[in-house]
């Protein structure tokens, strides 16, 4: 709904990120920045369920995750031909959320597989970072200007790659409802 208020903005083929541009951006930032805080207190919840531990791999990923949606927030990214240093930070802090959203579903598979409340979980979590690991690994080809046969769909591609870790993390929320 957010992209019917910039009359040039696309889902299928604008960044998610140019959302948070224009005169009502203030609700992507919001959103950025909530997510992003959602996710590290998600990511506290499993570590705490799985092994009792407050820090391990899947915190320090999650820590890192959460940051960076809040960092995507306060660095908007840029309008398109243009350039400046919230841009090139922004466009930095996304390449490091799309390498570390995956790496956190890899972690988190790895470490409730040791837990018999959670094992079936195990697979699901390996099975979304490995295929969104090799979305990031198709979306940095295309970001780098390597392979631009996406371009056309880079929004719709960009929400698939985001979806994977959001709708692992809701199946993952809700068992851990359900466990508590």
């Amino acid at each position: 709904m957010l992209g019917q208020t910039q009359p040039t903005y696309n889902g299928v083929r604008s960044d998610i990120s140019l959302l948070a541009l224009g005169p009502h951006g203030w609700v992507q930032t919001l959103n950025f920045s909530a997510f992003g805080v959602l996710v590290v207190v998600f990511q506290a919840g499993i570590q705490r369920a799985v092994s009792g531990r407050v820090w391990g791999a899947i915190n320090i990923l999650a820590m890192a995750s959460g940051l960076g949606l809040v960092l995507i927030a306060v660095f908007p990214t840029d309008r398109v031909g243009t350039w400046t240093i919230h841009g090139a930070i922004h466009l930095s802090v996304v390449g490091a959320l799309v390498v570390l959203l995956p790496l956190s579903c890899l972690a988190t598979g790895a470490q409730v597989k040791h837990d018999r409340a959670w094992r079936g979980y195990a697979l699901f979590s390996i099975l979304v970072g490995s295929f969104t690991g090799t979305l990031t690994l198709i979306l940095l080809l295309v970001w780098s200007g390597l392979w631009s046969a996406s371009h056309p769909w880079l929004g719709l591609y960009e929400r698939i790659m985001f979806a994977l870790p959001c709708v692992w993390m809701e199946m993952m929320a809700i068992r851990l409802l359900r466990l508590s």
